[in-house]
């Protein structure tokens, strides 16, 4: 027999509707079957099918509302709430994403205001379980100097310097062709380890407080500072039960320290309307000199402009909350097969990677009384050949 589940919810009256009045069917006659072919075979709830075959469910019964959960990857029932998961359930975690550096090149000296310019440390926990990096106290004295004071003590380098790009590109030619000198690079961390731990990332922008590169074609003249590109950075995990999920860095915590912010550029006078409200901590919608730009963060890309040439270089850090392993992003979804306004008496769905999955149609009846639900669910092995 297929698995049906039957919930009922009490809804509010509205107006002078009879809270003993039924404005619908109930789903006791609703069903699910599916048609069987060479490829496609059912009994009771399992259905086992050719990979790449259609699979044909047949609807019975007058539900005001269809959705259908596949069970495959972002479509699972069981997670279409879930924002988080269990720990013991992860099999790997990874750091994944791409930098890039744009601007400061002297092309006479060979010089660049890209090479040393960005690190990237990270901190976890003591031996006895106690985080290495408290957390911010949003006094802003207090955390430009902690995260100072921990360089060279607590702070550990997650990619080394030498690794970083030493070269400023383009954004039409981000590679320089040269495999010793380079303005792109693709990272990717293994976290594993850290699973369970308070783990925590910090990026420092000219922490070592340079102040220009010269230019030998004006004298007296500095080049430009580079302006800095992180994109698609992200956490993929991989669960035990084979899934993979993907969470952007909007959910890693970022909060910006710009160390200077009580400094008066002469760069910032054209932007004083794109500057952030909260300069201690605050990061920005457009490129502003020194301050981080979170306008794309959602999509994993966050970017901070250096400064023009002649410029004071600029100075900060960006650090995370403690990054939750866990996650799993957006919660799975389900697609709507029919409604109030769409009938449908079949629907058809394609596997196309061998293995087993829940499928699940929920089907809904609402009026101003009370709302019921009940599931249909199917185990579906998808096989090479029948």
């Amino acid at each position: 027999m297929k698995t049906y589940k039957i919930l009922t919810l009490a809804i509010m009256s509205i107006g002078l509707v009879s809270c003993q009045q039924t404005l619908f069917e109930d789903l006791s006659n609703v069903s699910v079957s599916v048609s069987e072919s060479e490829n496609v075979k059912y009994d009771g709830n399992i259905i086992t099918v050719k990979k790449g075959e259609a699979v044909n469910f047949n609807l019975a019964g007058s539900p005001d509302f269809i959705t259908f959960y596949s069970g495959e990857l972002g479509h699972q029932y069981i997670y279409r709430e879930a924002v988080e998961g269990n720990i013991d359930d992860i099999k790997s975690v990874k750091l994944k994403f791409n930098v890039w550096a744009q601007y400061g090149a002297n092309k006479e000296t060979g010089e660049n205001s890209t090479r040393g310019q960005m690190e990237i440390f990270f901190a976890t926990q003591n031996p006895d379980g106690t985080p290495v990096f408290p957390g911010l106290s949003r006094n802003f004295e207090e955390d430009s100097l902690l995260v100072e004071t921990m360089y060279g003590t607590s702070w550990q380098e997650f990619i080394p310097v030498a690794d970083m790009p030493n070269v400023p590109g383009d954004i039409y030619n981000k590679f320089t062709g040269s495999n010793t000198k380079f303005s792109s690079r693709d990272f990717e961390k293994d976290l594993t380890e850290y699973l369970g731990k308070k783990f925590t990332l910090a990026f420092a922008f000219n922490r070592e407080g340079k102040q220009g590169v010269p230019s030998t074609s004006v004298e007296g003249e500095t080049i430009l500072q580079s302006t800095w590109h992180f994109e698609d950075m992200h956490l993929e995990t991989t669960w035990k039960n084979g899934n993979v999920t993907k969470v952007y860095a909007d959910a890693f915590g970022f909060t910006p320290i710009n160390m200077k912010n009580k400094t008066v550029f002469e760069d910032h006078k054209d932007n004083e309307f794109q500057m952030p409200a909260d300069k201690e901590y605050g990061s920005v919608k457009a490129n502003v000199e020194g301050y981080w730009n979170f306008t794309n963060i959602s999509a994993g890309k966050i970017d901070i402009s250096g400064c023009a040439a002649n410029g004071i270089w600029k100075y900060s850090w960006l650090v995370s909350d403690y990054i939750d392993f866990s996650a799993k992003g957006q919660p799975d979804q389900g697609v709507k097969i029919k409604d109030i306004n769409l009938p449908v008496t079949s629907y058809e769905h394609t596997y196309d990677k061998v293995g087993t999955y829940k499928a699940t149609f929920v089907m809904s009846n609402e009026n101003f009384d009370e709302a019921q639900q009940k599931l249909v669910e199917f185990v579906i092995n998808v096989v090479e050949s029948l």
